[in-house]
C-alpha cells in the first residue's frame, strides 16, 4: 500500500473523530469505528499504526478543545473588559459598530460584541482608523448563543474556529486608544484595513468585488446577494481559493522573469509573500487550504521529494487545518473546500464538462444538509460562470483595483455580469428537497466518491441508479411527511407558531415574529425568521404556507411578516378585522402580499383550509391587544389554545364563550407572560398541562405568580428553544 493510501485512511479516521468529539453525534463514532474496522482489514501494519498514532494525538488535541470551550460557558455581568480589535475587524453599523476582538484582559481569548455609538463623529473616526484599538468598556460577557430552534446554523462553530469564545452584550465604550504598529500581526493588518479603505473609494457592485475577490472581505452586498449565489452554486467565485492563489503564483513568476530573479531569491520571495496574502486575503478556509498546499508543494520541490498526485499534500493541508480549527469541516464552506479539491487533483479526465458534473454529484449532500435546495442547472452556470470570471471578472477586478483611473468603465462590465447572474437566477431548476439527515448524506457522500473514482462502468451505473433513486425518494418523504405537528418557534420577545397536519395537508402559521427596537435608530433587518421559521420550513421541505395568522399589528408578531412573504408563497393572510386600517399592516405588509388573499375574520368565521377555530374578537377593533385573534384547535389528540396579546378584559368576554369550556393541553401565555393577561380564571378555567412562553429580559415576566399551587409545567422558549409537540 503506497504512503499517500495511508494517509489518507489517517485523515479521514481523524475528521470523523473531530465530528464525534464536537457534535457526539452517533453517526460520526459508528463510522469512526467502521472505518478503523476496514484499516485493520487492510492487513497492513504501517496504516494500522498511523491511524493510531494519528488518532491518539489528535483526539488528545480535540478533548483539550472541547474542555476549554467548556470552560467559557459561564456568564458574567457588569463586566469592566479591555478589548484588543485590529482595525479591519471593526465594521461600521447603523447606530454603533460590531467588532471581533483577538485579545481581552479577563481571559486573553477572543470576544464578539455589539457596541453604540451615539456620535457620528466617533463613528467616522473608527472607520478612518488603521491601526490597532485598545477599547475599554463594561457589559455583561457571556458564552456565545446557541441555537435554539431545529435545524437553525450553529454560528458557534465559525467563532470557534476563529478563537473566539465570548459575546459582550449591553455595551458601553468608555475609552479609545490607539495602539503603535510593533508587530508583524499588527502590520498585516493595518496594511489589509488601508487595501480595504481603497475598495470603499468604487461604486458598487465593483467596490464589493473588489473586497471579496482580492481581500476575501464579505460586504453587506454581498452578503445580501449570497442567496443568489448559492442558488446558482457559484458562491465560491466570491471565495478567495485555489484560482486565485494562481493567478498570485503567476503573477510573482512573471516579475521574478522580467526581473530575472534567481531561482533560489524566487523561492524566499514565495516562501515569504504567500502567508502574507492569506493574512491580507481574509484567512479564509479555502484560501488556507490554497496557500498552505503551494507551501507544502515549494518545500517538497526544493527538498526534491515526490507527492504521489496530490493526495498526500492534499491529506498534509487538512491535518494541519483540523490541528488549527477543529470545526472546520463541520461547516459547509471547509466542507466544500476540501472535499472538491481532493476530487479535483484525483481526477485524470480534462473535461470541464464531466469535471463539473463530478464535482455536482460530489456536493449535493453537502449542500442539501446547510442549504435544503439544490439548482439542476448547477453544471452549466458553472461551465459559464468559472471561464468568465478566470478570464474576465478577475483580471478586471485587479487592473481597476491597480488603477482606480479604470474603475467607472470596468464598474459597467461588473454590473453586466451582475445582470446576467440575475437572469440565471431567475431560470427554472431550484429545487427545494430538505435537510437529510447526517446518515444520508454520509452514505451518499461515500456513493458519489465512488461514482467519481471508479472506472467500473456496470459499478458506476448501479451506483448512479442508487444515488438519483435516494434522491427521489427523499424529495417525497419531505413531500407527503406523515406526521403533524404544533411547533413554538425561538423568535425572542415575540410569537411565531406552525402547525402542520400530517402529510401536509394544511401548513399554517400563527404570528411571525419581529424585533422591538425600543428606541432605537437601527435599522430592521429581517433575520429573525430566516434564522427560525423560514429556515425550519425550507428543512422540512415546505416552500409554502396555506394560511398566516396575525393576531394583531405589533411588531414583536407581525415585524417578520414581510420576510415570510418574500421567501415563502403565502395562499391567504389571515386576521382580526381592524388591523388593515393600521399603519403597521399598510407599510409592512401590502407592499409584499402580490397573489396572496386577504381574510378579515371576526368569532365564529370558517375559512377554508384553516385548521383552527376562530374565538375572538366579536367585533372589529383597531389591532391592538385588546383585539387579538384567539384560535383554538385540536391536534394528535391534544387541544391548543392561543390568544395573542389578548388582556384581560378579553379574557373575561373569552370565558363567556361555551366553546371553551373545557380543559387545554398546550396553552400560550398571552402577552408573553405579562400581569396584563393570563388572569387566573382563565388559567384555572381551562387548567393547562403545558404552559408555553416566549420572552426576553424585559421584566415582563410573571407566570410563575400564576402557576404557584397549580402543578402544570411551564416551559419558557427563551430557555428551551423552540418546542415540537
Amino acid at each position: 500500500m503506497e504512503s499517500s493510501s495511508s494517509l489518507i485512511w489517517a485523515t479521514v479516521t481523524i475528521f470523523l473523530l473531530a465530528g464525534y468529539v464536537f457534535t457526539r453525534s452517533i453517526v460520526f463514532l459508528v463510522l469512526l469505528f467502521v472505518w478503523f474496522g476496514r484499516v485493520c482489514w487492510l492487513r497492513q501494519l504501517f496504516p494500522v499504526v498511523q491511524v493510531v498514532t494519528l488518532g491518539l494525538l489528535f483526539g488528545w488535541h480535540f478533548s483539550h478543545v472541547s474542555h476549554f470551550i467548556g470552560q467559557h460557558q459561564k456568564s458574567y455581568e457588569n463586566v469592566r473588559i479591555i478589548l484588543n480589535v485590529h482595525p479591519d475587524e471593526v465594521k461600521i453599523r447603523e447606530d454603533g459598530i460590531s467588532i471581533r476582538a483577538f485579545n481581552n484582559n479577563f481571559d486573553h481569548q477572543g470576544v464578539q460584541a455589539f457596541i453604540p455609538l451615539e456620535s457620528p463623529k466617533l463613528q467616522q473616526s473608527f472607520q478612518n482608523n488603521s491601526q490597532d484599538l485598545q477599547l475599554e468598556v463594561a457589559g455583561n460577557l457571556g458564552p456565545l448563543a446557541q441555537p435554539t430552534n431545529v435545524n437553525q446554523f450553529d454560528f458557534r462553530r465559525i467563532m470557534y474556529g476563529k478563537k473566539v469564545y465570548y459575546n459582550l452584550n449591553k455595551t458601553q465604550l468608555i475609552n479609545v486608544r490607539q495602539l503603535p504598529l510593533k508587530s508583524y500581526q499588527a502590520w498585516m493588518h493595518h496594511w489589509r484595513k488601508k487595501l480595504l479603505d481603497r475598495c470603499q473609494q468604487f461604486a458598487e457592485p465593483l467596490r464589493s468585488y473588489c473586497a471579496g475577490i482580492i481581500l476575501g472581505e464579505q460586504t453587506d452586498f454581498l452578503k445580501e446577494n449570497s442567496e443568489k449565489l448559492r442558488n446558482l452554486g457559484i458562491i465560491h467565485l466570491f471565495c478567495i481559493s485555489g484560482l486565485h492563489v494562481f493567478y498570485f503564483i503567476k503573477l510573482i513568476e512573471k516579475i521574478g522573469i522580467l526581473l530575472r530573479i534567481d531561482r533560489e531569491t524566487l523561492f524566499t520571495i514565495q516562501m515569504v509573500v504567500l502567508p502574507v496574502y492569506f493574512v491580507l486575503g481574509g484567512g479564509s478556509t479555502s484560501l488556507f487550504r490554497a496557500v498552505t498546499l503551494v507551501l507544502i508543494k515549494l518545500v517538497a520541490q526544493r527538498l526534491r521529494l515526490n507527492f504521489r498526485g496530490g493526495i498526500e499534500a492534499w491529506c498534509i493541508v487538512l491535518l494541519i487545518n483540523l490541528w488549527l480549527n477543529p470545526f472546520v469541516l463541520l461547516q459547509m464552506g471547509g466542507q466544500l473546500s476540501y472535499l472538491l479539491s481532493l476530487v479535483l487533483i484525483s481526477q485524470s479526465t480534462t473535461s470541464s464538462l464531466k469535471i463539473s458534473f463530478k464535482l455536482f454529484l460530489v456536493e449535493i449532500p453537502i449542500i442539501l444538509f446547510s442549504m435544503y435546495k439544490i439548482h439542476l442547472l448547477t453544471v452549466l452556470f458553472n461551465l459559464l460562470c468559472v471561464p468568465l470570471f478566470s478570464s474576465l471578472v478577475i483580471p478586471a477586478v485587479l487592473i481597476a483595483f491597480c488603477f482606480p483611473l479604470t474603475a467607472s468603465v470596468i464598474n459597467q462590465v461588473i454590473i453586466g455580469v451582475e445582470w446576467g447572474l440575475q437572469r440565471l437566477d431567475q431560470l427554472p431548476g431550484l429545487l427545494l428537497i430538505g435537510k437529510p439527515s447526517r446518515w444520508l448524506v454520509m452514505f451518499l457522500l461515500v456513493i458519489a466518491l465512488k461514482i467519481v473514482s471508479t472506472d467500473a462502468q456496470t459499478l458506476k451505473k448501479r451506483l448512479f441508479k442508487v444515488y438519483w433513486l435516494t434522491w427521489i425518494a427523499t424529495g417525497v418523504y419531505f413531500r407527503l411527511l406523515p406526521f403533524g405537528e404544533v411547533t413554538f418557534f425561538d423568535v425572542g420577545q415575540g410569537d411565531s407558531i406552525l402547525i402542520r397536519e400530517p402529510f401536509n395537508r394544511s401548513v399554517t402559521m400563527v404570528d411571525t415574529g419581529g424585533k422591538l427596537r425600543f428606541g432605537s435608530r437601527q435599522k430592521q433587518t429581517s433575520t429573525i425568521a430566516k434564522n427560525s421559521s423560514i429556515n425550519y420550513l425550507q428543512s422540512i421541505g415546505i416552500s409554502k404556507i396555506d394560511t398566516l395568522c396575525l393576531t394583531h399589528q405589533d411588531v414583536d408578531h407581525i415585524g417578520e411578516a414581510k420576510a415570510v412573504l418574500q421567501n415563502l408563497k403565502v395562499q391567504q393572510l389571515l386576521f382580526p378585522a381592524g388591523v388593515e386600517k393600521t399603519d403597521n399592516f399598510r407599510y409592512q405588509i401590502l407592499p409584499y402580499l402580490h397573489q396572496t388573499r386577504i381574510v378579515e375574520v371576526l368569532k365564529g368565521a370558517q375559512v377554508s383550509r384553516l385548521p383552527l377555530q376562530i374565538l375572538y374578537p366579536e367585533r372589529p377593533g383597531k389591532g391592538a391587544n385588546e383585539d387579538s385573534l384567539v384560535l383554538e384547535g385540536k391536534f394528535g389528540g391534544k387541544r391548543i389554545l392561543l390568544t395573542g396579546d389578548l388582556d384581560i378584559s378579553g379574557e373575561q368576554k373569552l370565558l363567556q364563550n361555551p366553546e371553551l369550556v373545557g380543559k387545554v393541553d398546550i396553552f400560550k401565555l398571552g402577552h408573553h407572560g405579562s400581569k396584563t393577561a393570563n388572569s387566573p380564571e382563565l388559567l384555572y378555567a381551562i387548567s393547562p398541562k403545558l404552559a408555553v412562553v416566549s420572552t426576553q429580559d424585559y421584566g415582563m415576566i410573571s407566570y410563575r405568580y400564576f402557576f404557584n399551587g397549580m402543578g402544570r409545567w411551564k416551559v419558557g422558549i427563551d430557555k428551551k428553544g423552540s418546542i415540537v409537540q
